[in-house]
C-alpha cells in the first residue's frame, strides 16, 4: 500500500523547541507517512532517518545574516519554488511551523495551490508582535490576511488559540495539540552522571536561551533579595544577552549563586539533581523546558506568562486570569510575569517546605504523562490521517 505524502515545511532544524517537536514527528511517522522535509534553510541539528525521508531546500539565507523585510518580500518566490515542488512530487498535504514557513504555506493558496494546508503556531501571537514598531505591525498583518488562508491551525496551547480567535479575529478550523515530552528518552538523559556541578546547596535550574523575552533579569532580581540563604541557580543556555547578564550577576554581587553552564547536549541531567525548576519568561507557546522539569520529577516556579504554564500547573486554561501573589497551583507554583518580590517568595517557600517541595515533585511526573511522547503523536497523526 502507497504511503500518503506529506510535506513538513520549517525555516531550519535548529535545536529549539519548534524545531524539536518537528524533528519527534518525523521520527514518529517516517514508516507511516512518505515524508518530504522542506527546509528554507539546510541546517539539521537533529538525528532523523535521512535514508527514509526526502529532504529539500528551498532557500538559502543565512540564519544569522537574515533581514526581516528581506523575509517578506520572498514569500511569493518561496511560495512559488514550494507550490512546483509540491506539484512535481504529488503531495496534498503541506504542514508547517514557525511564523515565516507558515506565511510561505498560506501564499500557497493566493497561488491556486489545491491540497491543504495546515500550520502550527507556537508562540503567544499577540506578545511575539509589538503593535508599537513597524515589524511587529507587519507581522501582524500578515498573520491576519494570510492564516485565514489555512485548512487548519495548529496550537501547541489552547491560549494561542485564544488569543488568535479573540485578538486576530480568525475563524479557521483549529486543533490544539500540545507540546509531547518523551519520557522515556528523558527518564535515559536524567540518569547520566553530572561533572561540573556538586548540588551541595540547595539548587534551582533554569534552563532558556539567554534573550530578552525568557527574562533572565527577574532571576538576577530575586537571586539578589534572598542572597543571604544557602542555594545555586544554574543557567543552561546561550543567547545573545548572555555577556550583559553575566555582568548584571557581576555588578549585583551575586556570581556566586549563579553557575552560567552555557550550551549543554542534555539538559535533563541537570534539571533532575536539581531541587527546583524556575522558567522566567515574559512569553512562551507551550514551554518544553517546563514540561521537561515535571516529567524530571522536580518541583517548578513558573511565570504565569501567555501561554502554556497556567495550562500545565494550573490544569486548564482560564481567559484573562490575574493575580498579584505567588499562586499555589495543582502542579507548581505560579507567579506575575517580571515580579521580582513574588520570585523571590516562591523560591523561599520551596527551600522552607520540604513537604511542599516534595507534594509538587511527586504531582509533577503525575502531570508530565499526560503530554507523554505516544500519547501526543497519536493526535498528529489521527490530524494528518484526516487531511
Amino acid at each position: 500500500m502507497q504511503k500518503k505524502k506529506v510535506a513538513i515545511l520549517i525555516n531550519a532544524l535548529e535545536v529549539a523547541g519548534a524545531e524539536k517537536v518537528i524533528a519527534q514527528i518525523i521520527n514518529s511517522f517516517y514508516k507511516e507517512f512518505d515524508i518530504h522535509l522542506v527546509l528554507l534553510n539546510n541546517t539539521i541539528e537533529f538525528e532523523l532517518p535521512v535514508n527514509d525521508i526526502t529532504i529539500k531546500t528551498i532557500d538559502n539565507t543565512n540564519l544569522k545574516l537574515r533581514k526581516r523585510a528581506k523575509d517578506i518580500l520572498k514569500i511569493p518566490l518561496l511560495a512559488y519554488r514550494l507550490k512546483k515542488y509540491l506539484e512535481q512530487n504529488n503531495i496534498q498535504t503541506c504542514f508547517s511551523a514557525l511564523n515565516r514557513s507558515n506565511y510561505i504555506n498560506c501564499f500557497l493558496r493566493i497561488l491556486k495551490w489545491k491540497g491543504k494546508i495546515l500550520i502550527s503556531e507556537r508562540s503567544h501571537t499577540s506578545s511575539a508582535y509589538n503593535p508599537h514598531t513597524i515589524a511587529g505591525k507587519t507581522g501582524r498583518f500578515l498573520v491576519r490576511k494570510l492564516y485565514p488562508l489555512a485548512d487548519v491551525i495548529v496550537p501547541n496551547s489552547a491560549g494561542i488559540k485564544y488569543d488568535l480567535t479573540t485578538n486576530f479575529n480568525l475563524t479557521n478550523e483549529f486543533s490544539v495539540i500540545n507540546n509531547p515530552v518523551n519520557i522515556a528518552m528523558q527518564q535515559k538523559d536524567m540518569g547520566e552522571t553530572v561533572e561540573d556541578h556538586n548540588f551541595e546547596s540547595f539548587t534551582f535550574s533554569h534552563v532558556a536561551r539567554i534573550e530578552k523575552g525568557k527574562n533572565h533579569e527577574l532571576v538576577l532580581a530575586a537571586v539578589n533579595k534572598i542572597k543571604n540563604r544557602d542555594f545555586k541557580v544554574l543557567i543552561i543556555g546561550q543567547g545573545p544577552q548572555e555577556e550583559n547578564i553575566k555582568a548584571q550577576a557581576q555588578k549585583m554581587g551575586i556570581s556566586d549563586k549563579i553557575v552560567f553552564l552555557g550550551y549543554r547536549r542534555n539538559v535533563v541531567k541537570y534539571v533532575a539533581k536539581s531541587q527546583c525548576h524556575l522558567l522566567t519568561s515574559d512569553s512562551e507557546g507551550f514551554p518544553n523546558a517546563l514540561l521537561e522539569a515535571l516529567a524530571c520529577g522536580i518541583a517548578v516556579i513558573s511565570t504565569d506568562c501567555p501561554t502554556g504554564p497556567a495550562e500545565l500547573l494550573a490544569g486548564s486554561f482560564v481567559p484573562n486570569r490575574h493575580f498579584t501573589d505567588v499562586e499555589k497551583s495543582s502542579y507548581g507554583l505560579l507567579i506575575p510575569v517580571n515580579d521580582a518580590d513574588a520570585l523571590a517568595k516562591a523560591m523561599l517557600m520551596m527551600m522552607n517546605d520540604e513537604a511542599l517541595l516534595t507534594q509538587y515533585a511527586s504531582l509533577g511526573i503525575k502531570r508530565a504523562g499526560d503530554f507523554d511522547l505516544p500519547i501526543i503523536m497519536k493526535q498528529y497523526a489521527e490530524l494528518l490521517n484526516r487531511f
